[in-house]
């Protein structure tokens, strides 16, 4: 069992607060998450959150190959389990990885969190609406 990286801790925890604790395997789903976690950080917190942020966000925003390498190496590591194929193809958190990212957060950055989660929450859930319309 490896130790996760800020980072990686930080992906498992909003993964776990996931519907079903688990992350569609889109390239693009991971990116939202970390793009949320980004614009919802607030001021003072900002540096916090920003610090464990900074090797996932280029000079242009989100670096999308820094994300999915992060996603793949919690996959390597078992932290991410990938679970279905195709377009049910996702990854949920693994017991252990959920334990080892497990910490005290401030309330802000608990909301931020949960914030980003919604957000992403939202995205996915119009997706498959708009997606079942179009059968």
């Amino acid at each position: 069992m490896e130790v996760l990286s800020p980072q990686g801790a930080l992906l498992v925890s909003c993964i776990a607060r996931l519907p079903e604790r688990s992350l569609p395997r889109h390239a693009w789903a991971a990116e939202v998450l970390v793009e949320q976690l980004w614009a919802a950080s607030p001021g003072e917190h900002a540096e916090v959150l920003g610090e464990v942020l900074a090797p996932m966000i280029g000079r242009g925003g989100v670096d999308a190959r820094r994300v999915r390498a992060e996603i793949w190496e919690l996959a390597r590591s078992g932290a991410l389990v990938p679970v279905g194929a195709g377009s049910a193809a996702r990854y949920e958190a693994a017991d252990f990885a959920e334990a080892m990212a497990d910490r005290d957060l401030s309330p802000q950055e608990g909301q931020v969190m949960e914030f980003a989660v919604r957000q992403l929450t939202a995205r996915l859930l119009a997706l498959s609406k708009t997606a079942r319309a179009a059968l």
